[in-house]
């Protein structure tokens, strides 16, 4: 289960673990700042280094933390390090082609399966529970936010030392981001995680607290979006680069509507505003849908319109669930409850997804 930090009166107490885990945390920043170092130690290609071993650099911050934390010996998380080795491997014998679409594909959706590693490692056996699988979603938020939080945190720090030197007719921002910067940027990942798993209460209301305040403003925009792309319908049936833009815009309203369900005692407005949402949601779904099905008619199958039309599909199956489930809320025969059931019971599918992109497509294509 994910701890709790302790909380009195208006101190917060902020807990830094033991002195074994800080010394496993610094191993773990040290090791993903050798892994972002590798390209200028070895001369490697940059591009194609970053986009093959994107997940792998995540690994030591997501499982090897998690797998410390879970306290459980070798016998019984073996199977995740086979996954994790087996991943490492299978990104390592294609062929590295950045023009090729099917390696774009594998590389873009090998961070959804190492997601779910983490979260297996991270819960254990409590990743069966579809109620513990969004509580676990809502934790990833928060470490996002941190992580946040601590970029922004370095970059001042980064800006005033630079500047600091400068005072002195001293440039040093290439040795800084060299020999600082890179490390710094390595330890982000797992030192948000530690934070956040020691210290749970640090910033838990922050995530629900900005979905609620912007999903009346998202409704709004939305609603008017959709009003102008009734007027403008063929862009989207001929532009790629716009129904590109168009599905990221679709999971970002999905990520509003998880993240709005912090409890059970959301206002009724709320989840009339969060109803609406998703119907909007729905009917602008159904535009990329017949989009991705035109572009499919009119030019063909190819690995991005395949993966393009599987992803909508998985989103209207889900946000079409979950509006439904709000419906039955809004006229009392549900509890809130059913929908974070919902939420979380749906997400395998986007597993099985990602694996049949990264296995499938190259055997289809």
């Amino acid at each position: 289960m994910i701890p709790n930090s302790t909380e009195s009166n208006n101190t917060i107490s902020i807990s830094w673990g033991n002195k074994q885990e800080i010394l496993v945390v610094t191993c773990i920043a040290i090791l993903t700042g050798f892994l972002l170092k590798i390209p200028s130690i070895f001369d490697l290609n940059e591009d194609a280094y970053f986009a093959r071993n994107f997940s792998i650099i995540g690994m030591p911050s997501l499982l090897g933390y998690s797998l410390y934390t879970s306290k459980q010996s070798i016998k019984q998380y073996w199977h995740i390090l086979v996954i994790a080795l087996s991943l490492v491997g299978y990104l390592h014998i294609i062929p590295t082609d950045l023009e090729n679409p099917v390696f774009v594909l594998i590389c873009l959706h090998a961070p959804v399966v190492l997601w779910f590693l983490f979260g297996k490692a991270y819960l254990d056996n409590a990743w069966k529970s579809p109620d513990i699988r969004v509580d676990f979603i809502r934790f990833n938020g928060e470490v996002v936010i941190m992580a946040g939080l601590l970029l922004i945190s370095g970059l001042l720090f980064s800006a005033i030392t630079i500047a600091l030197f400068e005072l002195i007719n001293m440039r040093i921002e290439d040795i800084y981001f060299e020999y600082v910067g890179i490390w710094g940027i390595g330890a982000i990942p797992v030192l948000s995680l530690y934070l956040i798993h020691n210290n749970k209460n640090l910033v838990q209301n922050i995530s629900p607290v900005i979905a609620k305040l912007f999903t009346l403003p998202a409704l709004i925009l939305l609603l008017i979006f959709s009003v102008m792309l009734s007027q403008s319908q063929q862009m989207i049936f001929d532009d790629r680069e716009f129904l590109l833009v168009f599905n990221l815009i679709l999971l970002a309203v999905m990520a509003l509507i998880l993240f709005s369900f912090k409890n059970l005692q959301d206002s009724t407005f709320q989840h009339y505003l969060l109803f609406g949402l998703t119907t909007i949601t729905i009917i602008d779904n159904i535009f990329a849908l017949l989009a991705i099905g035109y572009r499919l008619i009119e030019f063909g199958i190819s690995p991005n319109r395949l993966a393009l039309c599987g992803l909508n599909f998985l989103m209207f199956g889900h946000i079409s669930i979950i509006c439904f489930r709000i419906m039955q809320v809004i006229s009392r025969t549900k509890s809130i409850q059913s929908v974070l059931r919902t939420m979380g019971k749906y997400l395998h599918i986007y597993l099985l997804w990602a694996i049949f992109v990264m296995v499938g497509f190259p055997l289809i294509f």
